[in-house]
């Protein structure tokens, strides 16, 4: 895994400065620790930084063709590379190295653009064509590895791995997008193609950025997953289905053990990771997992890890996580490109630290839930409709109870549930599925703001919406398992763990996000992923006899971390700090007398403000980092 970035102006006689480059690539650093490469041609210049895990001498970028005309900057994998290689031999193509990076390059020689839809991997690149004056930039099916971009006035562009990449090259200006940060405080994270700073936006999934000089740059997807999901579950296939479901889940998980460094596992105790590492080990007997606990019980999940990993017979590490220390939340901090507040960033941060000590490359069971329907929101979901036609005042009752009711900071615990789902009982089956996601009304966000002006009171909901829209052609279950695909995963899940492996230099696959499995998948009747309360009802049934039968009869727990406790516990001094009136006033952005009674009230025990806390916390500290100004 790697970083990359890159300049393109406008002016064919700019010459792109290699010192900016420098700049660029020394955000990458720790994505890259191997090393770093620069290429300088024609107006353009690509940087990068790498971590070898392939072919160690010959994979060095960026990597030009022989001509020294097309060049390309890569982060990823590619899995099926030896296949499309021996495909370029027989067009004769000749390899220097053995590296996914050079079929890339040839591939795109012979393929142009098409090149993307032949391959099977995580991935982000660009490329520049000398004779077609072109920057192509691309980024995976499912979204796994970034890509942020900006155009400036003159009509230059600039990429990068991360957005302080783009900042660094000094072509853009940071400004805060005031819509952005509205959606980020509603639900902890920055959803869609827009980033935090207005002018920097996300590569969408699945797509290409065409750039020609004179002209604007082109976005289009090579992979529709709404059309294509439609199409394949007109086709159906129960039978078919069932029975191709866990070869393939194999056949992902082996395309993912090519490695030449050490590799391991991230093992959660849950069906998920659990059948990962069950199909690794029918491949690799010597196996090393790794697995991070708490000491809040109803937050710990080493008890499952270590049954799996003893029945499955792993190599096992695990650790007790000392995720509430001040300097660990001030180091994530450090390595946040935009703000982001999934608590599990904290023991992820953790696990994937102590998986760096012993292996460079670790699978995972991320998109599970999504492919499957894991999540309680989808269980949720069908009972929507029943509680639709409960009276309003009934329900404003139920919540003015639930209210008088003592907190106990306890994981998801069931008044958590509860209230989320009162507060979502007369909103749409659409918006409903998206309120169990965000962790304050309209109404709350514009104090916290100061009451801004021009806030719509659906901007949090608009992306979820979008993406409800687009998948208008599929069954009520797979439509929110679209919008979990286009909104949670992509920027919620993908962020989270690409942020916390990168920041060690650690590279995580996951088999779950194969397209192929998804397409597999989009075929399956609802039944077959969500039966009665049980998600993964197809995987549960596949894996008998493949995993513990306590991890099968165990229900979703999630991952995440008591941060309820840690705000007025080891964090107090720090909360004080950063969400105090001075820093406050001083940042310009929250309003003091609000956020000072969300901390109040907190720390006095009347209500649990632990998640919208710390997603204010972590907007302050991202803020004291890259300063932006205001809108």
């Amino acid at each position: 895994m790697c970083g990359i970035c890159g300049i393109a102006f406008a002016d064919r006689q700019c010459t792109v400065p290699v010192d900016s480059l420098r700049c660029m690539n020394e955000t990458l650093r720790f994505r890259g620790p191997d090393a770093e490469g620069i290429h300088v041609d024609c107006g353009t210049g690509l940087g990068h930084r790498r971590l070898s895990v392939i072919d160690f001498s010959g994979g060095v970028q960026p990597m030009a063709d022989s001509s020294g005309k097309v060049a390309v900057t890569f982060n990823g994998e590619i899995y099926n590379f030896r296949e499309l290689r021996d495909e370029l031999k027989t067009a004769g193509f000749q390899f220097l190295t053995t590296s996914d990076t050079e079929v890339l390059l040839l591939g795109y020689l012979h393929w142009r653009e098409a090149v993307v839809e032949r391959l099977l991997g995580m991935f982000a690149f660009g490329i520049w064509d000398r004779d077609r004056e072109m920057l192509l930039l691309a980024r995976d099916r499912l979204g796994v590895k970034p890509l942020y971009w900006a155009e400036t006035l003159r009509g230059d562009i600039v990429f990068g791995s991360q957005l302080t990449t783009v900042l660094a090259s000094g072509m853009v200006r940071p400004r805060l997008s005031r819509e952005a940060v509205a959606r980020y405080i509603t639900l902890g994270y920055v959803v869609g193609n827009d980033s935090i700073l207005d002018g920097v936006r996300r590569l969408p999934p699945a797509s290409l950025l065409c750039w020609r000089r004179g002209r604007k740059p082109v976005i289009r997807p090579y992979w529709n997953m709404a059309e294509r999901w439609a199409a394949l579950s007109a086709e159906g296939g129960n039978g078919e289905t069932s029975r191709q479901f866990m070869p393939l889940l194999e056949r992902a998980v082996l395309d993912r053990l090519t490695s030449d460094v050490p590799l391991g596992a991230l093992l959660s105790g849950g069906i998920d990771s659990t059948v990962v590492v069950a199909l690794m080990r029918r491949n690799r007997p010597q196996l090393r997992t790794f697995s991070v606990g708490f000491s809040e019980s109803s937050f710990d999940e080493t008890p499952w890890s270590r049954l799996a990993a003893a029945e499955l017979g792993t190599q096992h590490y695990e650790e007790v996580a000392r995720c509430d220390s001040p300097d660990l939340l001030l180091h994530i901090a450090r390595h946040q490109d935009e703000p982001f507040a999934d608590t599990s960033i904290l023991p992820t941060h953790v696990l994937c630290r102590m998986a760096r000590e012993h292996v460079t490359v670790a699978l995972s069971g991320d998109g599970g839930d999504e492919l499957l329907a894991g999540y309680v929101t989808h269980s949720a979901d069908q009972h929507h409709r029943w509680a639709a036609r409960v009276p309003r005042l009934a329900v404003r009752a139920l919540q003015a109870g639930l209210d008088l009711l003592p907190e106990n900071r306890r994981k998801l615990s069931l008044l958590y549930k509860a209230k989320q789902f009162l507060a979502g009982a007369h909103l749409d089956a659409r918006d409903a599925h998206a309120w169990w996601r965000m962790l304050c009304n309209h109404e709350a966000l514009g104090r916290l703001l100061g009451n801004p002006t021009g806030l719509s009171p659906s901007l949090a909901f608009e992306p979820f919406r979008a993406a409800y829209a687009e998948a208008e052609r599929l069954s009520a279950l797979d439509r929110m398992l679209y919008v979990d695909y286009k909104t949670y995963l992509v920027d919620d899940i993908l962020v989270k763990v690409d942020r916390a492996s990168m920041a060690y230099g650690l590279e995580v696959r996951s088999p779950f996000l194969d397209h192929r499995l998804v397409e597999l998948c989009a075929r399956m009747p609802p039944a077959l992923k969500l039966r009665g309360k049980q998600g993964k009802f197809i995987l549960r049934e596949t894996a008998k006899g493949l995993v513990p039968e306590g991890v099968l009869r165990r229900g979703k727990s999630g991952f995440s971390a008591p941060v309820s406790n840690w705000l007025v516990g080891s964090w107090r001094e720090l909360v004080h700090a950063e969400l105090g009136a001075a820093n406050l006033r001083s940042q310009g952005l929250l309003d003091p007398t609000q956020v000072t009674a969300l901390v109040e009230e907190h720390e006095s025990g009347r209500l649990d403000h632990g998640y919208l806390l710390f997603t204010l916390l972590q907007l302050t500290l991202w803020m004291g980092k890259i300063r932006p100004d205001l809108p």
